[in-house]
């Protein structure tokens, strides 16, 4: 895997007894097929929900379990050697017991033994899974904020069908969403450090509108004009801003990604649907980012039904004409305390002069440049290269460039550009 960020790393996966337990040996067998290290703790209770062979199988690593096990005490406190010797720990899932036990430091197994023991510099993601009546017990909710205040990641549950056969919060996520959450962890960690991940505080609270995917334009109700953006881009960015804490609204065109579920999502097609939306949201959010590729041309009448290539003869001529600049109405109605973040696509040979072109002409703070001629950019790859212009003052602009990566921690350079670009 190209550019891997997860390749030797050494993640610690905790396991504790929910029914969900069976979803954690999922994340251990991603997390090695993506070439990481992984050491499993399970509490006494995980242990009727999953066994200690399955751990040994799929992590290549026995389990720990009791804490006074003897194959475990050959190099003395191994649970300190075990916390100091990790880049990350997840607890997936993890209980109401467990979320308690941890936020009032009470080590009476493994698994909080070891989260207790990680150093405050190395990232703790903990993902509660548990009825919606436990999850919004006032003791549950108590300890989530303790946790939080501790610095410690709370990975928020999913909507849907619980093992009680109830519908609401407390789902587990999904195993994707877990790896998105350790590549970012592990990125901001690996690049940034602690002490700038405070900076994100600023962005905690704030409403993002993002833009994302293609528009179509219809020439009749089974042909359209569109481009093979894929929006995976912009389904990053609203990914990480809401890991953030942060409103966000998604504003997509056609795509068969599923939005993250902490999102508000709001489906369009065309450029004047995205313009529709944009314009009438925009005014209240703190922050825009414009990562959506809107045609530039729409044909000028849309017929009803099925244009029969009989009717036309061997050649079709279509009128077109241009679509409404979604970032240049917004960027004439940006008040000085709001972020307008947009992008571009160019050739290499071009990008650099129409970069700051569309930076200085749509009145943009941020401009983030992707590539058309790059391996490893632009449409439709889960990688992308780019380059972010910021500007610092009316005379002075930052340059950032960006090796190829993921368009998750593509999203995270930008969403921390944001944050210093924020007043």
């Amino acid at each position: 895997m190209k550019n891997n960020i997860f390749e030797n790393k050494r993640i610690l996966v905790g396991i504790t007894g929910s029914i969900a337990a069976y979803k954690g040996l999922f994340l251990v067998r991603e997390l090695v097929k993506r070439s990481a290290s992984v050491n499993v703790v399970l509490t006494p209770s995980a242990t009727h929900f999953v066994t200690p062979l399955s751990v040994l199988n799929l992590s290549k690593n026995p389990a720990a379990i009791d804490m006074f096990d003897l194959e475990n005490q050959s190099g003395g406190a191994w649970h300190i050697h075990i916390a100091q010797n990790c880049d990350l720990m997840i607890i997936a899932p993890c209980t109401a017991s467990t979320i308690g036990k941890i936020a009032n430091g009470i080590c009476d197994n493994s698994l909080v033994t070891l989260a207790t023991a990680l150093p405050r510099h190395k990232p703790l993601l903990i993902a509660p899974a548990m009825d919606s009546t436990m999850w919004l017990n006032p003791a549950t909710q108590k300890n989530i904020q303790i946790l939080k205040e501790y610095g410690i990641v709370v990975i928020p549950p999913e909507q849907g069908e619980l093992s009680s056969g109830l519908e609401g919060e407390g789902r587990l996520p999904e195993t994707q969403s877990l790896l998105n959450y350790i590549e970012v962890y592990l990125h901001i960690f690996s690049n940034l450090g602690r002490a700038l991940l405070g900076k994100f505080d600023r962005i905690k609270g704030k409403k993002l509108l993002i833009t994302a995917g293609p528009t179509y334009e219809r020439l009749d109700d089974v042909r359209f004009i569109g481009n093979f953006s894929s929006g995976k881009m912009g389904f990053a960015i609203a990914e990480i801003a809401a890991m953030f804490d942060c409103e966000v609204t998604l504003v997509s065109g056609p795509t068969s990604l599923v939005p993250p579920s902490n999102v508000n999502f709001v489906s369009v097609e065309s450029s004047r649907e995205m313009y529709r939306e944009v314009l009438n949201r925009f005014p209240e959010n703190d922050i825009t980012i414009m990562s959506a590729a809107v045609a530039d041309f729409r044909p000028t009448a849309s017929l009803h039904g099925k244009l029969k290539k009989e009717s036309v003869g061997k050649h079709l001529k279509l009128e077109l004409e241009r679509t409404e600049d979604i970032l240049s109405e917004i960027g004439k109605q940006k008040k000085s305390n709001q972020v307008l973040v947009g992008f571009a696509l160019e050739e290499t040979r071009y990008s650099d002069q129409n970069a700051l072109k569309k930076l200085n002409s749509k009145n943009c703070d941020i401009l983030v440049l992707n590539f058309l001629d790059k391996p490893d950019s632009g449409f439709g790859s889960d990688l992308n290269t780019i380059v972010v212009y910021k500007r610092e003052s009316e005379s002075s602009l930052i340059v950032e460039s960006f090796a190829p990566m993921s368009k998750l921690r593509c999203g995270i350079e930008i969403i921390r550009s944001i944050v210093d670009a924020m007043k």
